[in-house]
């Protein structure tokens, strides 16, 4: 008895100690999914088994009153899963069985059996969500950081100087800083000059501001202006998730600087005798304090002064405004002389910055080539180059021989032959058609001889040939060139007919296969033997 009781108690503090040990003392272990891989991880929880956790861990940025959407899906069975917070546990029956109304079933839940969808996030679903899957033996577990978004500040323009414009120096590097003061995530800002990005020259500072994963962030601009920058608008951009448009905060620039010099200015093909006015542009910021016309026989010689505006003598002065910074200053002379041609002239203007002085000729003969516009020499030369390649086109036909500079076509023998021929009476034997042809055989053979050597070149390469050639040649030429010897006052007409497919040896004609027969009208002279045989 006392036996079986000392056994009864040690199994019952066996079982106690077994109770009492936590589960990860009696295989129950939990994989934590903390550092994702790239996209979807697929973790194994057991070694050995075929259970895996299909979740994406990397974090997730959404807008106030936009759903969200927090996937998480098994490979292989499983008991169950939760999502947690910082603050509440949710366990999947219960959101699909839409115990929470703000809360739900995703639409899509292939691989994604655990996964949920918050209709519409707020900041307070902002922070660290964990879903956890229990399998046989074990958990797996998956977190995904939830940045519900917080518009940012107004952007603010942090200068030192008072009013409504900006004042900077082209001779020293300018800073100027935009903040925004709260914003999550951080807010992106950029840098405009009118419409250029100049963000390349600033740098942009990010810091915690206390608040949740609020973020204050500075930028500073770095940069010289250019005095053709004067009067452009300054612009600090922020752009950020929950912003449709960005937010900008802007100011304009003065760029101080004393008048820039320019080269001399020489105007020339003034008329003697008309009226002339001298215009002069310069830039200038602050405005001028001082600006006057001098003139004299030298640019070291200049004896003679007039205020902007005045007038002296022959020479009326005036100054044109522009805006931002940039002038015209006018010199009119009244009835321009030699004189006036030989003098030299100074515009000087002067600001509380400093002093220029520009430097200026009056002439009355033609524009040199250098002192065109670049558009105006690049007209001549294309001008230029046009006619030299007309004239060059142009001699090389007449070297040629070319379109109209070809030689006249002199009358080839046997053209003239066949059109003989083919106007003789045997037309009607041939008929229309066959006068028509020839009549256009004709009309091409004359336009062919446009592009045909001249005839004499032809007669020196019958001459080279061989000797049957050239006998035929001249055979032709002199039947035709030979005199009708009229014996008699009487002719006898003779029609004959001739076959043309038959010929002497090597001296056979090349006639058209429907053209074999062809009639002829032959006019010969009787002679004195056939008178002498008619008298016996």
């Amino acid at each position: 008895m006392c036996k079986c009781s000392i056994s009864v108690c040690i199994a019952f503090v066996a079982c106690c100690v077994v109770f009492a040990l936590p589960e990860t003392a009696l295989g129950q272990q939990e994989y934590d999914v903390g550092e994702p891989n790239d996209g979807e991880v697929v973790f194994n929880g057991v070694r050995g088994s075929d259970v895996a956790l299909l979740f994406d861990s990397e974090e997730v940025i959404v807008n106030p009153g936009d759903p969200l959407n927090l996937d998480c899906g098994v490979q292989g069975e499983f008991r169950s899963c939760v999502w947690e917070t910082a603050s509440a546990t949710y366990q999947i029956e219960d959101v699909y069985s839409n115990l929470y109304s703000w809360m739900g079933k995703p639409p899509v839940e292939e691989n994604n059996q655990c996964g949920i969808i918050i209709n519409s996030a707020n900041i307070e679903h902002h922070g660290i969500w964990t879903c956890k899957v229990y399998v046989r033996g074990n958990s797996l577990v998956g977190k995904k950081k939830v940045v519900v978004t917080i518009k940012p500040t107004t952007p603010v323009l942090e200068i030192e100087q008072s009013g409504g414009t900006l004042e900077v120096s082209n001779d020293e590097e300018t800073e100027v800083k935009c903040s925004v003061a709260g914003a999550r995530p951080a807010a992106d800002i950029r840098w405009y000059l009118g419409d250029k990005d100049i963000t390349v020259f600033a740098a942009a500072d990010q810091t915690p501001n206390g608040e949740e994963d609020m973020h204050k962030t500075v930028s500073t601009l770095s940069r010289t202006f250019e005095p053709s920058e004067n009067g452009r608008l300054l612009t600090c951009t922020v752009m950020h998730q929950t912003l449709v448009v960005p937010d900008n905060a802007s100011i304009p620039i003065s760029v101080i600087f004393k008048p820039i010099e320019k080269p001399l200015s020489t105007y020339y093909q003034i008329v003697p005798g008309s009226d002339y006015e001298v215009r002069l542009n310069f830039s200038a910021n602050p405005s001028p304090t001082t600006t006057e016309w001098r003139y004299g026989e030298g640019f070291q010689n200049l004896a003679t002064s007039i205020p902007v505006p005045g007038a002296t003598d022959r020479y009326t002065t005036s100054v044109e405004e522009l805006g931002d910074g940039h002038y015209t200053a006018k010199l009119h002379i009244s009835g321009f002389t030699d004189a006036d041609a030989n003098q030299r002239y100074v515009l000087f203007v002067e600001n509380r910055l400093g002093a220029t002085q520009y430097q200026v000729k009056l002439s009355m003969d033609e524009a040199p080539l250098d002192a065109l516009s670049g558009g105006a020499v690049a007209g001549i030369v294309i001008v230029i180059l046009i006619v030299v390649v007309a004239v060059v086109a142009a001699g090389y036909a007449r070297y040629r021989q070319m379109f109209c500079f070809a030689p006249a076509a002199a009358a080839d023998p046997e053209e003239g032959k066949d059109i003989k021929e083919e106007h003789s009476d045997t037309e009607s034997a041939r008929g229309p058609n066959t006068t028509r042809a020839a009549n256009i055989k004709n009309s091409i053979g004359k336009l062919t001889q446009v592009f045909k050597k001249p005839k004499k070149d032809q007669e020196t390469k019958l001459e080279e040939g061989d000797g049957s050639e050239d006998k035929k040649y001249v055979k032709e030429e002199t039947k035709k060139d030979s005199p009708k010897k009229e014996q008699g006052d009487e002719k006898e007409v003779v029609y004959a007919e001739l076959d043309l497919s038959k010929g002497e040896g090597d001296k056979k004609s090349e006639v058209k296969s429907e053209e074999k027969t062809e009639y002829a009208q032959i006019i010969g002279t009787v002679t004195d033997n056939r008178e002498e045989e008619k008298k016996e």
